[in-house]
C-alpha cells in the first residue's frame, strides 16, 4: 500500500508539480525541487502516517530512524553518575559533543561536507529509542582533512528509572540491566557506528545520508579503547542482550551483523 501511494504521489509530482516548477525555474532547480518534494515530504508523510496507524514491532537490539526503519545496532552502554560525568569521560577520551540540529548547524555541516572543512561538533541526524531521539552524541572526525565526511560517532539514550512498557522496549532494557539499576547511577545505552562515506541514499526514501561501516562491533571496540586509553574505565563487563542478528542498515549495500552482546563500561 505504501508503494502504491508513493507511486501515485510521484506521478502527481511529475505530471503537476514539475511542469509548474519548470515554468518558473531552471531545469536544474526543477529536478532538485521534485526530488526534495518526493523524498523529503511525500514518502516520509505516507510512512509516518502508516506507522502511526499501525505501530511497528521490531527487535529491541537496534534503534530506528524517524520513520521507524531499522538503523544502528545497540552495542555499548556506559554507567555514569549523571550526564555531566558521561560528558567528561568522553571528552577526556578525545570525543567532541555534537551540536543540536538547527538550520545554522545543518547548513554549516553541509558546507563542511562539501568542502572538507573542519567542524568537530557537527550535528547528527536523530535516531530513536524509547520513542525519543538520542539524548547526547559524541564524534571523532578522521582523515587527512578531518571533517563530517568521515567520523567515528556514538549516540546515547538515558535509560529512565521507571520500567514502564508504554515507552518502547523500556521494560526489555530494564530487565537486561536489572543488576546495574540497583545502584545509584545512570545507564546510558549507546549505538556506535563509523561514517565511511559522505554520501549514500536511504533505501526506503532515497534521502541523502552517510554510509556507515557494516562492522559496528569494530566501532564499539574503538569507543572502548579510547576510554581505556584515557584511563577513565573503572570496570568492563559484557551482557548478552540477544542472539546474533543480521539486518539491512539504512543505506544500499550495508548489511549489519551483530553478536547480540552489549559491552558495559563503568567510568571512573
Amino acid at each position: 500500500m505504501i508503494t502504491a501511494l508513493v507511486i501515485l504521489l510521484v506521478f502527481l509530482v511529475i505530471v503537476i508539480g514539475l511542469p509548474f516548477l519548470n515554468a518558473h525555474a531552471p531545469i536544474v532547480l526543477t529536478i532538485i525541487g521534485g526530488y526534495l518534494i518526493i523524498c523529503y515530504f511525500c514518502i516520509p508523510l505516507i510512512t509516518r502516517t502508516w506507522r502511526y496507524l499501525f505501530p511497528p514491532t521490531h527487535l529491541p537490539q537496534y534503534v530506528v530512524s524517524r520513520d521507524g526503519w531499522p538503523s544502528d545496532p545497540i552495542n555499548i552502554a556506559v554507567v555514569a553518575q549523571d550526564e555531566e560525568h558521561l560528558r567528561t569521560a568522553m571528552q577526556r577520551a578525545g570525543w567532541t559533543e555534537a551540536d543540536p540540529i538547527t538550520i545554522k548547524s545543518v547548513l554549516r555541516e553541509g558546507v563542511a561536507i562539501l568542502f572538507r572543512r573542519h567542524y568537530p561538533s557537527a550535528p547528527f541526524s536523530p535516531l530513536y529509542l524509547f520513542g525519543r531521539p538520542h539524548d547526547i552524541g559524541f564524534q571523532m572526525q578522521t582523515g587527512p582533512h578531518p571533517s563530517p565526511r568521515h567520523r567515528h560517532h556514538v549516540r546515547f539514550w538515558h535509560l529512565q528509572t521507571a520500567p514502564s512498557d508504554h515507552l518502547q522496549y523500556n521494560g526489555f532494557w530494564h530487565r537486561t540491566f536489572h543488576t546495574l539499576l540497583r545502584r545509584d547511577k545512570q545507564i546510558w545505552i549507546g549505538a556506535a557506528t563509523h561514517d565511511i562515506a559522505p554520501i549514500a541514499f536511504r533505501m526506503q526514501s532515497l534521502q541523502i545520508t552517510h554510509k556507515i561501516d557494516a562492522d559496528t562491533e569494530k566501532e564499539r571496540d574503538f569507543v572502548i579503547a579510547s576510554l581505556q586509553h584515557a584511563n577513565v574505565v573503572r570496570r568492563q563487563r559484557r551482557i548478552k542482550a540477544g542472539d546474533p542478528l543480521s539486518f539491512r542498515g539504512q543505506t544500499f549495500g550495508v548489511k549489519i551483523t551483530v553478536d547480540g552482546a552489549i559491552e558495559v563500561i563503568e567510568v571512573s
